[in-house]
């Protein structure tokens, strides 16, 4: 048995609660049984910051049959406006012990957010090349990895052709450019 033997959530999936100060709050927590068994008593308790006052602070699920889901009502009442994380354990007889956090949020106090940008990069169109396929000699892309017209590899005919034709300095043994007089890595004359 594992932690991913269950899912745990606050219903709707969203990832904060949010409260009036000095005004109980409801919510409910969800629990989805994801093995092929059924799973016999289960039970989850919260724990949170005395800023936050448990009106209900733990629930028993009773059993859930497999792939299922139950939800059970928690009730809390925020002392202080603020942020405060919450943990909801999950316990079970077969030695389950797992725990999920999440934010209550409460008054004008705002919960850390991630920074979006919404500036994005500016596309850039690349010149496009074209060269003859090798094999069909139709104008193809560049780039183009085979021919889309006869279907061959001319990456690796072109690859073939370009190893075949290359110049090397007979004294490094650096590839040169075709119109090299001198070697660029060491300086030596080509012949």
């Amino acid at each position: 048995m594992s932690e991913s033997d269950f899912n745990i959530s606050l219903k709707g999936n969203v990832d904060a609660i949010y409260a009036s100060l000095g005004t109980r709050k409801e919510f409910y927590i969800t629990v989805q049984n994801l093995t092929e068994n059924y799973m016999p008593q289960v039970k989850v308790r919260l724990t949170m910051p005395p800023q936050v006052r448990l009106v209900v602070k733990s629930e028993w699920y009773g059993g859930i049959a497999k792939h299922y889901s139950k939800n059970r009502l928690f009730t809390i009442l925020v002392k202080e406006n603020g942020v405060y994380d919450i943990t909801a354990t999950l316990t079970t007889k077969k030695g389950h012990n797992i725990t999920f956090p999440f934010i209550v949020q409460a008054g004008t106090a705002q919960a850390p957010t991630k920074t979006i940008s919404l500036l994005s990069k500016p596309i850039v169109d690349k010149p496009v090349s074209k060269v003859s396929c090798p094999y069909c000699q139709t104008e193809i892309s560049e780039d183009a990895k085979f021919c889309p017209h006869c279907g061959s590899n001319v990456e690796e005919k072109l690859k073939q052709e370009k190893d075949l034709v290359a110049k090397h300095c007979a004294n490094c043994g650096a590839e040169l450019l075709d119109e090299a007089k001198f070697c660029a890595k060491c300086g030596q004359k080509v012949l």
